[in-house]
């Protein structure tokens, strides 16, 4: 039995986050463009620290092999000023190309190019950052590799997820460095609904052939990913200006219970009780 259904959608969204107060986003998605079953994405994204827009494109058959081939386009302005002293600008391009090679392993590789700005260095901020302040380029070279043994992939309640991310940048471009990335997480149900999770994450990026890392690739912590903390309120920071400088390694471990508040199912909204631990 075949049931057709819509495969456009336009959606509006409005909230408050406390790391980047009032914000607002427009999306429009096609998933089957020109009745061709290929992906194609726009957003646009505003708040008051960071705003961002995002053209993505992806051929899910590509060649008629299974492989999932496309290219993302950005363009985003952070403002870091309470943080770091500066705004960051990013404008750049990814294709990339995904496919599985078992049942619950998958690939991607990708290349990106990226053009990075630090803008509006304070005048008080620190003699670190003020040496950073200007224009770099950024060619990298990636890979992905994703295994998934999750029940569902929004909400799981039971499985385990593991990716590792890799990127080389070199070829060209102002930057070389290596860069590694993994992240794990593991779910169990203890009893309907109550659902434990832990979760591991680390990262280590060095330069290559003497060149340090710079400002826009380096780790940070805080905020989403480190809950108590602001952005960039974990690891360090200039001790005269109480700047974040970022790091180069960082590990985080966290442990979570979810439980129903007595909601309506259908609204999907959980409490949460968790534990962080790590450092940059």
């Amino acid at each position: 039995a075949v049931t057709e259904k819509s495969t456009g959608e336009l959606s509006f969204g409005a909230g408050f986050s406390t790391t980047d107060g009032l914000l607002g986003d427009v999306r429009i998605r096609e998933r089957n463009l020109l009745g061709r079953g290929q992906d194609l994405q726009a957003s646009i994204m505003a708040s008051q620290r960071r705003q961002e827009a995002l053209i993505s494109f992806t051929e899910p058959y590509f060649l008629d092999r299974d492989l999932a081939a496309g290219f993302d386009l950005f363009r985003s302005r952070t403002d870091f000023k309470s943080e770091s002293g500066y705004d960051e600008q990013s404008t750049g391009g990814t294709l990339r190309a995904g496919y599985p090679l078992s049942e619950y392993l998958s690939h991607q590789v990708r290349y990106t190019l990226r053009y990075d700005e630090i803008q509006n260095v304070s005048n008080d901020a620190s003699i670190f950052i003020k040496e950073e302040e200007g224009a770099t380029w950024t060619s990298l070279v990636g890979q992905t590799f994703t295994y998934d043994r999750r029940d569902v992939k929004f909400l799981p309640t039971e499985g385990y997820f593991i990716k590792l991310d890799q990127d080389v940048a070199g070829l060209g471009g102002d930057n070389k460095f290596l860069r590694h990335e993994l992240h794990a997480d593991w779910y169990y149900t203890i009893v309907p609904e109550f659902v434990f999770n832990l979760g591991i994450s680390a990262g280590h990026i060095f330069g290559i052939g003497g060149e340090k890392v710079k400002l826009a690739n380096r780790f940070f912590l805080g905020g989403t990913t480190f809950p108590g903390f602001q952005y960039g309120g974990v690891g360090p920071s200039d001790r005269d200006t109480g700047d974040s400088l970022g790091g180069n390694t960082y590990y985080v471990g966290s442990a979570e219970l979810r439980f129903p508040l007595g909601l309506p199912e259908e609204l999907r909204i959980y409490g949460r009780a968790f534990t962080y631990a790590g450092t940059l």
